[in-house]
């Protein structure tokens, strides 16, 4: 993305518990920018983007049109807010953050982290093109979902223990189990705003715990052993999640489906909305139904040969397909 246009710049400081001022060198400052529909590529809906519950990292609080995060880039801890205006097409998108660092290089950063995980320079027009025939069923998808863009994780860690907790999860329910885990095990940053927020356990922290005690504070259930397994096997540096993105796609999910706990579905969570591999086409229960209802006239096909067909009639498309696919099914009752 281009450099935007930053509106404001504002700098605070602010109380400490004593009710003194810490002064200057702890102040923190309230910058905002925007960004315009010519720095994306294409159409966007910030909303259904967002509200989508399909990715690989705990969800952003909601206030109305405004979406809220916590980030913490290069080591220093970033809260930032979007808010769009405008239609898909013709739109701003506002944003605004507060840090304690260097407002330039930290609207560098947070740009960069923002292209990434909202998939700003995903072609959507060119994939609403290539598969605009009339007799495929995705094209029904396109007018009620346009600017709809595939969220990506930034931790890798983070996507994959996600991707565990989903499995037979609503979105819901996995968050939930995501806050237990960060409120118990994560980093505590108290922001200066005067707000907190947790941070994502690291691998070091979860592997020195057993599944029962992961258990107990966070109601992960049978899934524990396996975060628990994976954890111990990054801390120990027999697993390095990096490697991930130098796989083709058949490399990397055989590798994965060796852990124990991890299925095809978890593995495609990952590869998707982690690593950013985008021939991954998670399918689930819901998902199965929907490609069989639509593509197979209910023919009774295994999850592994829908996923397939996937990846083989949409390609690199196909994480796209899938998040259309079960994002309008979801809205339409379809499966």
């Amino acid at each position: 993305m281009r450099r935007c246009k930053r509106l404001t710049v504002c700098e605070y400081s602010y109380l400490s518990q004593e009710g003194q001022d810490i002064g200057l060198t702890d102040a923190y400052r309230r910058v905002e920018f925007l960004i315009s529909d010519t720095e994306i590529n294409g159409p966007f809906n910030l909303n259904e983007t967002v509200l989508s519950a399909q990715t690989s990292e705990p969800e952003w609080t909601v206030e109305g049109q405004k979406f809220t995060d916590v980030e913490e880039l290069d080591g220093v801890p970033v809260k930032y807010s979007l808010c769009q205006e405008g239609n898909t097409d013709r739109y701003v998108v506002n944003v605004k953050f507060i840090t304690t660092s260097s407002i330039n290089e930290t609207e560098r950063r947070l740009r960069a982290h923002i292209e990434r995980v909202l998939g700003l320079s995903d072609d959507l027009n060119s994939f609403y093109m290539k598969f605009h025939s009339e007799y495929e069923p995705l094209r029904s998808t396109f007018r009620m979902l346009r600017g709809l863009r595939l969220m990506r994780g930034t931790n890798l860690y983070e996507s994959l223990v996600c991707s565990i907790l989903s499995q037979n999860n609503s979105a819901k329910r996995w968050n939930q189990i995501a806050r237990l885990l960060m409120k118990h095990y994560g980093r505590h940053m108290r922001l200066p705003d005067g707000s907190s927020h947790f941070l994502f356990p690291s691998p070091s922290k979860i592997a020195k715990l057993t599944a029962r005690e992961l258990r107990a504070k966070t109601s992960i259930g049978y899934r524990a052993e396996c975060v628990v397994e994976i954890s111990r096997m990054i801390a120990n540096d027999e697993l390095n999640l990096e490697d991930f993105r130098k796989y083709s796609y058949e490399e990397a999910l055989e590798i994965l489906l060796q852990f124990y706990g991890v299925g095809p579905k978890v593995a495609d969570c990952f590869l998707l909305y982690g690593v950013g591999k985008m021939d991954a086409a998670p399918v689930d229960v819901w998902m199965h139904r929907i490609v069989t209802e639509l593509y197979f006239k209910g023919r009774n096909v295994s999850r592994v040969k829908a996923a397939s067909f996937l990846r083989e009639r949409f390609g690199d498309w196909a994480g796209y397909a899938q998040l259309y696919l079960f994002d309008y099914a979801r809205r339409r009752k379809l499966g």
